[in-house]
């Protein structure tokens, strides 16, 4: 699939990302966005995005930005709160711009709001456990 205009792909390692990849990604004011073209794969039996996909794209953004903000800490997800507004369909982009809260010497709280073409479609708030943290 070809990266979406502005966007460049991004190199994944986790094989159940590589599976529902490919994910987008850009720089903006030194962080990144990340971007997902909706396909088939990605969707229930009505036609709209799967939550499932849409939470697995969340675990992936918010944490591979945790990984930028810790100095590639490794890391794992705690807790993942997601509230679904909208749908979306095959073909539509979903993007996110990844937003840390707050950094404890072992924790770190992120949040992203998930939209397309600008209107939200999910909010999500996850917890992270920085795991060389002592």
């Amino acid at each position: 699939m070809k990266a979406p205009a502005g966007f460049s792909e991004t190199s994944l390692v986790d094989p159940f990302e590589i599976f529902v990849g490919p994910v987008f990604e850009r720089r903006e004011n030194g962080q990144r966005r990340f971007a997902f073209v909706v396909d088939d794969r990605h969707v229930n039996m009505r036609g709209v995005l799967h939550g499932g996909m849409l939470m697995t794209f969340a675990d992936l953004a918010l944490g591979a930005a945790v990984w930028d903000a810790t100095g590639n800490a490794p890391c794992v997800t705690l807790n993942m709160q997601t509230q679904f507004l909208k749908s979306a369909r095959a073909g539509n982009l979903v993007e996110v711009a990844p937003q840390m809260v707050r950094r404890t010497r072992s924790l770190v709280f992120m949040r992203g709001d998930f939209a397309v073409a600008g209107d939200i479609i999910m909010t999500a708030n996850s917890i992270w456990k920085l795991l060389n943290a002592g």
